[in-house]
């Protein structure tokens, strides 16, 4: 056994439940870490497991210390400002130091064997486009990859597998014959930065020399802008600041799909290094991404949610992009947002935060409102075009050909024959959202879960969507015995072929969770897109925001009503920004815009609300109605959920729960209620909702309920806490 000091004790945060970090010695022959490195320490008889030192104690109140096995990192893995930023996190979520720890760690740092980060590289042609095809001329497929570098690069091989998967080796191919340079960051030197020379509207320059001239060093400023108004540019030129202030940019953005857009906008403008981060990417890259971060090797990182947890060595600024977006808060394991940790992570760092969004959500709005975050409005958009003309088409007297209505095709059409581009927009996939008896009633539903079945054409199966089983087509109905059984709504699989067989002459794109899988796939349909042919788009939630198509003229919203007998209070603010972000695809270059809204409902006041007036004035009506009914951002609202396989036993549990939380005054406790979906993969589903108007007195409560000696009740009910929620479900 190796000798110890017992004197010499670190602190070391473990991915486990029972504590926030375990004491540990450290051998007598061993240097010691230093605090925010790595380490690997055994726990229980057989374990190794890796943690993160966290602090240095004197002495620890535990005898017989077990002794740390290996040290990982001679440098700290995470600085001061980002060990600072997890322990807030950790306490404000209420969850366990080692856990917030190791969500925030990419997977390549979580392992015990310490490999090296793999080389991956970035590509780059060396030499002009009428060079390579002489040389190329009996090598298609070279010259096919080269053709997409000279155009979009510099890349890494791994975006490009579209074109090809063997595309690294056709890489190395090209270097080979002097074609193309490589390098292991993204290089983007003097000369390939680009000056369009646009010039600022009033607005965008009224923006940016507030920005520029804020005094305070750490400032939250929400760039409210209508689509197509030049936030981007906005992004740009202050990351073009920070460039010459030898300054690092964080870039936040809700969706991989957004990633490459973003990427190449800035790449174009730029002289500095860049980096792509998002959960797409293998282990070794992520890794890498933070390697090259915290050595100040990239000077912008732009990233998806787990990005705001990167470490750098000199951050300037964090930009949050569709600041809005449900996506940035994360619905498994830690359910933190990230757009909130970046205004966090700006006041430990003492730098500015930038978040930009046509539909800002209600909480960052009333910041501005009270003056806590600076308001920017850009309310022209850049090209001087107006926003697209809106017709709220009846659907009630109307027939339906596959989803889409004949006034819906016409315009379609014209928009096609006109030479250009099309969206269809339905938030929800496969062929019909429902399979019917018309002589009974029944509806085919799932066995493991409180919802319908979903029919996919494609695969010929009925679809859990939340579970994932799958069904075959039941010969007759199972409860009467029927064949008189058959699908009903639609998805974007059944719009898709619908559109296919009325427009034979163009091509439909489709962009769902089914048909787009990969950043390949993801890849592939956007160079279909971005050819320029007139097409139709078909597609779900994430073709609503950030997406440039300079050819949109018409956006076609199917089936938005369902908003409307929603039990979420959020409901009409998501609905605002989702027809708001969608509608504003179309008309962003020199097409005239327009946008049909199919709904049954058209006298509704939500879209006389929302269309008569604007967003902002919706938005703060909406927010005089929740003051008045005591709902956030007025207030702030706690979730307990628990699940179990007996309705019983964890109703009980949940009144357990209950009975200690309505102690306090401070706090309205409503439950054990069912969740919306009230059985989910075989286990039922209940939650108490907890709502406060002191933020405080509510974590305390929480923190102070997670201590309670619930042990044999809690190894049977698997239950966590989501502070903040966005859905009820």
């Amino acid at each position: 056994m190796r000798k110890t000091n017992q004197n010499q004790v670190v602190q070391v945060a473990l991915k486990v439940p029972f504590a926030p970090y375990l004491d540990y010695s450290i051998p007598n022959d061993m240097k010691p870490p230093v605090i925010g490195s790595r380490v690997v320490v055994p726990l229980g008889k057989n374990k190794e497991l890796v943690g993160l030192v966290v602090a240095f104690v004197g002495q620890s109140s535990h005898k017989n210390l077990k002794s740390i096995l290996a040290v990982l990192d001679g440098e700290p893995l995470l600085d001061e400002a980002c060990l600072a930023l997890l322990k807030l996190a950790a306490k404000y979520y209420q969850v366990n130091l080692g856990e917030m720890v190791f969500t925030a760690l990419p997977a390549w740092y979580r392992r015990t064997e310490n490999r090296p980060i793999p080389h991956q590289y970035w590509w780059r042609v060396a030499v002009a486009m009428d060079v390579a095809a002489e040389k190329l001329k009996k090598a298609g497929k070279q010259l096919e990859v080269f053709e997409y570098i000279h155009k979009h690069g510099p890349l890494q091989s791994k975006t490009m597998s579209h074109i090809s998967a063997s595309a690294a080796q056709i890489c190395r191919q090209l270097k080979d014959k002097g074609l193309v340079d490589s390098a292991e960051v993204c290089f983007l030197d003097n000369d390939s930065a680009v000056d369009p020379g646009f010039k600022l509207t009033p607005d965008q320059a009224n923006a940016l020399t507030k920005i520029r001239t804020e005094k305070d060093p750490f400032k939250v400023h929400l760039l409210d802008g209508v689509t197509g108004s030049g936030k981007t540019e906005i992004y740009i030129r202050l990351i073009n600041d920070l460039l010459q202030q030898k300054k690092q940019t964080l870039v936040l953005v809700p969706e991989i799909g957004l990633t490459p857009q973003l990427f190449q906008e800035i790449s174009q403008r730029i002289n500095g290094q860049m980096a792509i981060l998002h959960s797409g990417l293998s282990d070794g890259a992520r890794a890498r991404v933070w390697q090259h971060a915290a050595k100040g090797l990239v000077n912008v990182v732009v990233s998806t949610r787990s990005g705001i947890f990167t470490p750098f060595k000199n951050l300037g600024c964090i930009l949050v992009d569709e600041e809005h977006d449900l996506s940035y808060k994360q619905q498994e394991g830690v359910r933190y947002s990230a757009r909130d940790l970046a205004v966090l992570r700006g006041k430990i760092n003492q730098i500015p935060v930038v978040l930009g969004s046509a539909t800002p959500s209600f909480e960052t709005l009333n910041h501005a409102i009270s003056g806590k975050y600076q308001w920017l409005k850009l309310r022209a958009r850049t090209n001087q075009n107006p926003m697209p003309s809106l017709t709220l088409q009846n659907t009630r007297s109307k027939t339906f050909k596959k989803g889409l209505t004949n006034p819906s095709l016409h315009a379609i059409k014209n928009h096609l024959a006109e030479g250009n581009q099309v969206l269809v927009f339905l938030n929800r996939r496969g062929w019909s959202h429902k399979l019917i008896c018309h002589d009974c009633g029944w509806v085919a539903e799932c066995d493991d879960c409180d919802a319908y079945l979903t029919y996919h054409k494609h695969l010929n199966l009925l679809k859990c969507h939340h579970c994932e089983r799958r069904y075959s087509w039941p010969e007759f109905c199972p409860g009467c015995g029927s064949q008189e059984v058959e699908t009903m709504g639609v998805g974007t699989e059944k719009i898709a072929a619908g559109l296919a067989d009325a427009f034979t002459e163009y091509a439909v794109v489709r962009f769902d969770r089914d048909s787009v899988k990969t950043p390949a796939q993801w890849q592939k349909n956007l160079e279909v897109v971005r050819s320029g042919e007139p097409c139709v788009i078909v597609g779900t939630q994430m073709l609503s925001k950030g997406h440039d198509f300079p050819l949109l003229s018409l956006v076609v919203v199917v089936n938005v009503d369902n908003s409307f007998f929603s039990a979420d209070f959020r409901a009409t603010e998501y609905l605002a920004q989702l027809l708001v972000q969608v509608s504003g695809r179309a008309g962003r270059a020199k097409t005239k815009g327009e946008v049909i809204i199919q709904t049954q409902f058209p006298e509704h006041e939500f879209f006389q609300m929302l269309f008569q007036a604007n967003y902002e004035t919706f938005a703060q009506q909406q927010l005089a109605q929740r003051d008045a009914m005591g709902f956030p951002p007025y207030t702030h609202i706690a979730i307990i959920r628990g699940q179990h396989r007996s309705e019983r036993v964890l109703d009980d549990f949940l009144q357990q729960l209950a009975s200690g939380l309505q102690k306090n005054d401070d706090i309205s406790v409503m439950g054990p209620l069912p969740a919306p979906m009230q059985k989910r993969q075989k286990l039922y589903r209940m939650q108490l909702i907890l709502n406060s108007n002191d933020r405080r007195s509510l974590h305390q409560t929480i923190h102070q309920l997670k201590s309670l000696s619930l042990a044999q009740v809690e190894q049977k009910v698997a239950w966590f806490v989501d502070i903040d929620p966005v859905s009820f479900d």
